[in-house]
């Protein structure tokens, strides 16, 4: 986070004549102005104010913030980068740093990326983020995080993370853990939430693990976000957490158990095409009870399909009703292959009495010209305006991303129009990439919508 050194001085004003306004280091004594530059300027900008600026070359180093993040911007070589950051910390004269932040390829650096964090452990680091990203190849270096107390957020890219079985230490304090491309055992798991009491959030981002991921959190008072994304080794998440209000997954569609589900407002279910979809699909059956007391829930079509009617030969397979109704915000993208219809969008949002928002995510999507069930079953019962079970009473403002004019577009277009009677705003967004792929607009049909609601909005993006 940036800080703006002059809010730190109470009382010091932006004095100004009645031709030019004052500069603040012309009212601000010389050794306060470099302390305030010294340390709360993030150290990127305070190695540049040196560069620049005669008189602020000698500054001292005592950066709070040293984010290294951007170092690559100006396409320097590794070994730059690397005296650079060297440098910083052979002049650093602070007794804290706060936050470190290092996107670097480690292959052949390792020692010194030890003693940088070993000298942020001795100065009361809080937060430490680091990416290895870059070298494609985890690092594993004796580094032990569980030992130090003051750490608060931990995000590690590419770099191996251990905890000891035995209470460590430190991260009693941890309220972020992040974790990409790296083992993560059971052991590890059940040690982060024995130890963490403070935990408010755990991101587990294509992280390997096999089997079962348990988070037993029923003790905690502030863990609030979950994130698991791209594990396919995964075959099962039990979640424990009475506490838990966000919830995000990627990946294949797999068994999950919440125990209590009163804290969860928010879930980002993005599944996506699953190899034995019909075995499976009975898995996400099951699972949706747990998410009918979310206020917002962006997903993908699956879990439409999941949900929604069927029609085979001349039988009707249903599938248990399920109410949403605290829903105010739904978002659906569609990706391919998919049944998914408009039915099938209407059929959920019926479920969902307090609606307000809806964004409809069709990019890198087009509905298939022949649409079956849509034209035999499903278009007269939802075209039907005698037909009431449609009617969305509380919904304000629709989005549909990736409109390229499609007739099916404009059916879901149509619908909102005629169903949504609060409707404010309704906003199609066309790609300008798309532009050769846009359908010839339907200017009857247009016309017809406009006349129900003039709000249309179509935009370039």
């Amino acid at each position: 986070r940036k800080i703006n050194p002059w809010l730190l001085l109470p009382g010091v004003e932006m004095a100004e004549s009645s031709n030019k306004r004052v500069k603040p280091s012309e009212t601000v004594p010389e050794d306060v102005l470099e302390l305030m530059m010294s340390t709360y300027l993030p150290v990127q900008s305070l190695l540049t104010t040196r560069v620049l600026s005669k008189r602020f070359r000698e500054t001292e180093v005592r950066s709070l913030d040293l984010d290294f993040s951007g170092i690559y911007s100006r396409r320097r070589r590794k070994v730059e980068v690397v005296g650079i950051i060297e440098k910083v910390f052979n002049q650093h004269k602070g007794s804290e740093i706060h936050r470190f932040v290092l996107l670097l390829n480690h292959i052949g650096v390792e020692d010194k990326i030890i003693s940088w964090t070993n000298t942020c452990f001795g100065k009361n680091i809080k937060e430490l983020v680091l990416d290895f990203s870059k070298s494609r190849i985890v690092m594993a270096i004796p580094i032990d995080f569980s030992a130090v107390e003051s750490l608060q957020v931990l995000k590690l890219r590419w770099c191996k993370f251990e905890i000891p079985d035995n209470p460590p230490k430190g991260l009693k304090l941890l309220k972020t853990l992040s974790l990409m491309r790296t083992q993560v055992m059971v052991k590890t798991i059940d040690a982060i939430f024995n130890n963490c009491i403070h935990l408010e959030s755990l991101e587990l981002i294509e992280c390997r693990m096999d089997g079962i991921l348990s988070i037993r959190a029923q003790n905690h008072k502030k863990f609030k976000s979950l994130v698991v994304s791209f594990m396919p080794d995964l075959r099962h998440i039990r979640l424990d957490a009475p506490t838990l209000e966000n919830y995000k997954y990627d990946g294949y569609v797999i068994c999950v158990n919440i125990l209590i589900t009163n804290a969860l407002k928010e879930a980002n279910l993005y599944y996506t095409r699953i190899r034995r979809f019909y075995h499976q699909k009975s898995d996400l059956v099951d699972t949706l009870r747990f998410y009918t007391r979310l206020s917002v829930l962006s997903t993908t079509t699956i879990f439409l399909e999941a949900l929604t009617k069927r029609y085979v030969g001349e039988g009707r397979l249903e599938n248990p009703p399920f109410k949403f109704e605290n829903l105010t915000e739904f978002k659906i993208s569609f990706i391919t292959p998919t049944f998914c219809t408009l039915f099938d969008i209407a059929e959920f949002l019926k479920e969902c009495p307090k609606l307000k928002q809806v964004v409809i995510d069709i990019q890198n999507f087009t509905f298939e010209p022949q649409m079956y069930f849509w034209e035999i079953h499903h278009k007269a019962q939802i075209q039907n305006t005698s037909n009431n079970n449609y009617l969305l009473k509380c919904l304000t403002d629709v989005k549909i991303i990736g409109y390229k004019g499609h007739w099916h577009e404009l059916d879901i277009v149509e619908f909102f129009v005629k169903n949504a009677p609060s409707l404010k705003r309704l906003e199609l967004q066309m790609p300008k990439n798309a532009k050769n792929d846009a359908h010839t607009p339907d200017v009857a049909r247009i016309k017809l919508i406009k006349t129900i609601f003039s709000g249309v909005k179509v935009t370039e993006v």
